[in-house]
């Protein structure tokens, strides 16, 4: 009985640890230029565009994550008075030359110098080692003078 109870408790150890290991905390800090276009639309505004510059991904639990890379995104913002709706689906190139696929969304804010907002990340896979990864990131998004855009976030992948 001493041997099971031993080897029961060996197994759930080594299954929390895995489970705990399965998950993957990092941050990361982005500097991108932006090159939008407004219009006027239903008595408020909407703005399309791209985005494109540099990440940096840092204090990753799993120190392959760390480095920098590009990040290109295809933004769309909708503000009709106090609303607003933006939606950015981006691809990450890290340094391995992995793509990750993500979406950001957030209902604060628009893409004008001083404006911005916190919202949420959407991690739904890529190549190499973002295949089959899924998480999400916690953002703040700062847009500033002269089209440049600074996003600060916190991230959980499994």
């Amino acid at each position: 009985m001493k041997t099971l109870k031993i080897v029961v408790g060996t197994l759930i150890s080594y299954a929390m640890f895995n489970v705990a290991q399965a998950e993957t905390t990092y941050k990361t800090f982005a500097t991108v230029k932006t090159d939008l276009q407004t219009m006027d639309w239903n008595g408020g505004k909407v703005t399309m565009g791209t985005l494109k510059g540099v990440v940096i991904t840092s204090n990753s639990s799993d120190p392959a994550l760390n480095g920098e890379g590009i990040q290109t995104c295809f933004l769309r913002v909708i503000r009709i008075k106090d609303l607003s709706d933006v939606v950015a689906h981006c691809t990450l190139t890290d340094k391995d030359g992995d793509i990750s696929y993500l979406t950001a969304e957030r209902k604060q804010g628009d893409a004008s110098a001083g404006s911005g907002g916190r919202g949420k990340i959407t991690l739904s896979g890529g190549t190499g080692k973002w295949q089959g990864k899924t998480g999400s990131c916690d953002y703040t998004a700062k847009y500033l003078k002269d089209g440049w855009q600074t996003t600060d976030s916190s991230c959980v992948m499994k």
